[in-house]
């Protein structure tokens, strides 16, 4: 449930039932909690040890669940990471607030800008603050609008690598982002949403659009604009097998410099799982992601998954080399509200190593 995936050693889950009592006939989704501890190891980090959570209400409509998850890590060097997300879904499901509250003071490293593979590799350690609200109204079945507002503090600790390496990386990506800033976005969300469930869709459709602005000097350091467009369709075949795919645009866009860690970039858990989250960034997004989804039995699932995709510069939208990743994992069904227990291995048409991500949550 971070955003960095590293080698587990230690790895438990176990499921919590709560009033396991209450009738059937009434209720589709009992409430549950599920915990998944965390022991782990990364020379930079040196031992993390943490929890990813998640608490699912009770509810009569599979597809409206509400839920608060999140995770918390806490490294021997002092550094941590506390994520908190609430889904809520209120007045009688004519509302609904998605939410994020982040925490964290953690390494990472820096590759540079664009879609080509380089040499950089810089070291730094990211310590920000950050809260995300986005309240949505049902104005009909399956059609929501809404407001988005989000702010985020950030600042950047370098070692004595940086200083050797500062003028290289300025003249060569620029140096926006690497003094500490203020973003505060305002924006506009119209989602379509027709899953029968939002944690292991089995059939539906969901698309967002998503339009920010922030002002430089209004609550931020950079006057931007982003534009995000998520398409999602779930087709069910035959004895519980689902074919899922996804077409995603993430476009940021600035005048005067955008902070890199606000590019989008591929890679990671979710977007292209294969690529080094990070690895790879630029202003604007594209890509496609399919998944094969199969029982295998009672509980116990399986998926195969491909994506293409890469990120360019708005100004020439040039593909390098059009990157694929592709993979395969186990799911686990944990609880009532189909939420997933996640395992799998994925690799990139780059030759980079394999990755290995565990998580509670599908890629889309």
């Amino acid at each position: 449930m971070i955003r960095k995936q590293f080698p587990i050693l230690v790895f438990l889950c176990f499921f919590v039932k709560l009033f396991a009592n209450e009738p059937s006939d009434s209720i589709v989704s009992r409430r549950s909690l599920i915990v998944i501890p965390i022991l782990a190891y990364q020379q930079e980090t040196s031992v993390a040890t943490g929890i990813a959570y998640g608490y699912y209400l009770k509810s009569k409509d599979i597809s409206r669940i509400s839920s608060v998850s999140g995770s918390a890590v806490y490294t021997l060097r002092n550094q941590f990471v506390f994520n908190l997300t609430p889904k809520i879904f209120f007045g009688e499901n004519k509302w609904y607030l998605y939410s994020n509250l982040n925490f964290r003071n953690y390494p990472d490293y820096y590759f540079g800008i664009g879609n080509r593979p380089n040499a950089t590799k810089q070291t730094y350690t990211s310590q920000n603050i950050s809260l995300l609200l986005q309240p949505q109204y049902l104005i009909s079945k399956n059609f929501l609008v809404g407001v988005s507002f989000s702010t985020r503090f950030e600042r950047l600790l370098t070692d004595s690598t940086f200083t050797a390496n500062k003028a290289l990386i300025f003249n060569q990506f620029g140096k926006s982002g690497w003094d500490p800033f203020l973003q505060t976005n305002i924006g506009l969300i119209a989602a379509y949403d027709t899953r029968d469930n939002q944690f292991y869709p089995q059939n539906g459709i969901f698309a967002k659009s998503l339009l920010t602005v922030s002002k430089a000097g209004w609550g931020s350091s950079y006057s931007l604009q982003e534009l995000s467009v998520d398409f999602r369709q779930y087709v069910p075949l035959f004895n519980s097998h689902v074919f899922a795919w996804q077409a995603y645009f993430d476009g940021v866009y600035g005048t005067k410099g955008i902070p890199f860690e606000l590019l989008p970039t591929l890679g990671g858990r979710d977007l292209m799982r294969g690529f080094l989250q990070g690895m790879y960034r630029e202003n604007v997004l594209m890509l496609v992601q399919t998944e094969y989804r199969l029982p295998i039995y009672k509980r116990l699932k399986a998926a195969i998954f491909c994506s293409a995709g890469d990120v360019m510069n708005s100004a020439d939208y040039k593909v390098d080399k059009l990157k694929v990743a592709y993979g395969a994992g186990l799911r686990y069904r944990l609880n009532d509200a189909r939420v997933h227990l996640r395992l799998d291995f994925a690799k990139n048409n780059y030759g980079d190593k394999m990755q290995f991500i565990i998580t509670a949550t599908e890629a889309f």
